[in-house]
């Protein structure tokens, strides 16, 4: 707990360092990226992205909240910012560029990889019938029923995510996983929803017969992406997340693993 950047630094300390990391990332790639300079632009994207990143590494659950408090109470970093709408649509259009910066801080290494699914609810209870958005399903885990979506991931042995995809919540996870695993050089462990896969080792199930190459050893490490999972959800408030499409949902939950990744890669 104590390793964690918000305990180790003050949010004046954090906004600096998050600053400089996505400063500098940004210009290294800002030919590939080919981001557009807005007429009258009053705040660098750098200034933009690291209010983004640094929210969710403090756990604030609301964007709009989070970004009145940072105008108000940090002027002295931030001079002069955007209104909220306009600071809204960049985050949101930067979609694809949270993926590159979660990616980024990923470092090649060897071991074994695990997959997993997480489901993201957008509505409990009699309040599905209510939710509007037409991707989102009805499906069961162990939540139980949720309607919303699941997040597929793969994660090394470090818990850095390297993989994920987005599916309705009444898709399998065998269903989704052979897309992930797609050109995956390194062996992959997982539960028992992925058995048959080829590639996935897996524990057995107490019908089946024959010797089983499963140890207590990779059941330890399977569960590290359940622990990467716990993290999305109670540190960095995956459930809080305010959509109202499925656009905003993908947004939300890049820019969360974008900041998970920076919070156990040790770069800060």
């Amino acid at each position: 707990m104590n390793q964690h950047p918000r305990y180790q630094f003050t949010l004046e300390e954090l906004f600096l360092r998050v600053y400089v990391l996505i400063d500098d990332w940004l210009k290294a790639n800002e030919a590939r990226f080919g981001l557009p300079c807005q007429p009258r632009q009053v705040a660098s994207y750098s200034e933009l992205f690291t209010i983004a990143v640094v929210g969710e590494i403090v756990a604030q659950p609301y964007e709009s909240v989070w970004y009145w408090l940072v105008q108000q109470n940090h002027q002295d970093l931030f001079p002069q910012l955007p209104d909220y709408t306009r600071y809204h649509r960049i985050i949101r259009n930067a979609e694809k560029l949270w993926v590159e910066l979660a990616l980024a801080l990923v470092a090649p290494t060897e071991g074994f990889r695990i997959i997993d699914a997480k489901p993201v609810p957008i509505a409990k209870g009699k309040r599905h019938e209510w939710a509007k958005l037409p991707e989102a399903r009805k499906g069961f885990s162990t939540m139980g029923m949720v309607y919303g979506f699941k997040l597929h991931a793969i994660v090394n042995e470090q818990g850095l995510f390297e993989r994920w995809a987005f599916a309705s919540a009444n898709h399998h996870e065998a269903k989704v996983a052979p897309e992930l695993l797609d050109g995956l050089a390194q062996d992959v462990i997982a539960d028992k929803a992925f058995i048959g896969l080829e590639q996935v080792t897996t524990p057995k199930r107490n019908n089946m017969t024959g010797k089983s190459c499963w140890t207590k050893a990779l059941d330890r490490l399977r569960k590290r992406i359940e622990t990467s999972f716990s993290v999305l959800v109670r540190s960095l408030t995956l459930h809080a997340a305010q959509i109202k499409t499925f656009w905003s949902l993908r947004t939300r939950v890049n820019l969360k693993i974008a900041a998970h990744n920076l919070i156990h890669s040790g770069v800060l």
